[in-house]
């Protein structure tokens, strides 16, 4: 990884798959989850925010079993949500262990909606950011495409111009980037295996009224209001957990103009003071972006 900080590898297994879990020393830990697509990993997907974050928070990246540098299941399911709730609760035990306090979680799509469930898990432990969870079936004809193994850089590009919010063309250098797992083996074959049915992986991932009747902890929900993968409003998002949830777990709700500065300022307002009931629920609303 290119930074300015140094990473310590923290290696895990479950079940037999090594899984990866890298670290960057700070104060506040953060465990970041990133969320499911061609060539998703930790740092791809939260890469722009690592050295912002530096060294004011302890930074934990993990890649889901089959992605980035973390190995496969011998055996489907492939996309696993309950293999992937284990993977993040390892990951949980191993910051308490080393900060002595639970993470701030933070999750990006699918990787919010796992961090969700995983909160609601361990009710009242940690604070969870949720940057554009999806909230179930059915899959837009956006996603489909994105969760598809692309054939070569031509087509991974069109599939990722959806992600940003003019649809513009995307970095080469980003695309080859993405493309890079799918030129070698059989990867694309696993992929296209796992995500085979995208309305049941969004039905499997999402929230369900039973989970948020149990969480407990501070919530922030973002959601680009452009967001062509995942086009569910932070308003329905948001309603599955508020109607459900104590006061004290009441969502903010955030529509950002510019996600990655949001996103900042979210982040240090949380370590920075307490989470205040009076406020639960607040609406915060600026113009559309789509932060896929």
């Amino acid at each position: 990884m290119n930074s300015l900080y140094e990473w310590q590898n923290l290696p895990m297994e479950l079940d037999g798959v090594a899984l990866s879990h890298c670290m960057r020393a700070g104060e506040v830990p953060i465990l970041m989850v990133h969320g499911i697509g061609p060539g998703t990993t930790g740092l791809a997907n939260f890469g722009p925010l690592l050295d912002r974050l530096a060294p004011r928070f302890a930074l934990h990246l993990i890649d889901l079993a089959g992605f980035g540098a973390s190995g496969r299941k011998a055996k489907p399911p492939f996309f696993d949500v309950p293999f992937w709730l284990r993977q993040i609760e390892l990951a949980i035990d191993r910051v308490v262990e080393l900060h002595a306090r639970p993470p701030l979680l933070i999750g990006n799509s699918v990787g919010a909606a796992l961090a969700l469930k995983t909160a609601a898990v361990g009710p009242g432990r940690m604070q969870v950011l949720a940057i554009g969870a999806p909230a179930g079936p059915p899959a837009p004809s956006a996603l489909r495409a994105f969760w598809a193994a692309p054939r070569d850089a031509d087509a991974l590009a069109t599939a990722m111009r959806p992600m940003t919010s003019a649809a513009t063309a995307p970095d080469p250098a980003l695309v080859e980037a993405r493309l890079r797992p799918f030129m070698h083996g059989d990867y694309g074959d696993y992929f296209n295996a796992m995500l085979a049915d995208p309305d049941v992986c969004l039905r499997d991932v999402a929230l369900t009224k039973s989970e948020a009747a149990r969480l407990r902890c501070a919530v922030t929900l973002m959601h680009g209001r452009q967001d062509r993968a995942c086009p569910v409003s932070a308003r329905r998002s948001a309603t599955t957990i508020a109607r459900k949830s104590s006061p004290s777990s009441l969502p903010n709700i955030v529509t950002p103009r510019r996600g990655r500065r949001r996103i900042l300022r979210l982040l240090f307002l949380r370590v920075s003071k307490k989470p205040n009931r009076a406020n639960a629920g607040r609406t915060l609303c600026g113009r559309a972006c789509a932060d896929g």
